[in-house]
């Protein structure tokens, strides 16, 4: 009985400490930026926002782009969730990347994202996208 026990104890660490190796952060721009994309596409703002340059205009272009995004209809939404990114372009500019992506599910809407590296980590700059579009 003891040695039962013991074994699903043994057994229940070794699935454990397997599921907590696959969760590495992203490190490099095309990593953060399709992490961050795919939490966005998932309506998993809470993910994405890890990944936000944190400033007052980024905080509030997040926070309206997150209302307007879980705004939309249920469908949508999971078509949003099952589609696949498609990096178009990426310009490596030092401590800056700009991507323009889309997405299987609007393949025709194209948006540029602005990576910054700041004390050795890639964070989005929404500023770029959203004062573009104004």
């Amino acid at each position: 009985m003891i040695r039962k026990l013991l074994y699903s104890f043994a057994f229940a660490a070794l699935l454990f400490s397997c599921n907590n190796m696959a969760k590495k952060d992203p490190v490099t721009d095309t990593d953060v930026a399709t992490t961050f994309i795919r939490a966005v596409l998932d309506d998993d703002f809470t993910a994405a926002e890890k990944y936000l340059l944190k400033d007052e205009t980024n905080q509030q272009y997040f926070e309206s782009f997150k209302r307007s995004y879980q705004a939309k209809n249920k469908t949508e939404l999971e078509q949003y969730k099952a589609s696949d990114i498609i990096v178009n372009t990426l310009t490596p500019l030092n401590d800056t990347t700009i991507i323009n992506y889309s997405n299987s599910y609007e393949k025709n809407v194209k948006t540029n994202l602005k990576l910054v590296r700041t004390n050795g980590h890639w964070l989005i700059d929404l500023k770029y996208t959203f004062a573009e579009k104004q």
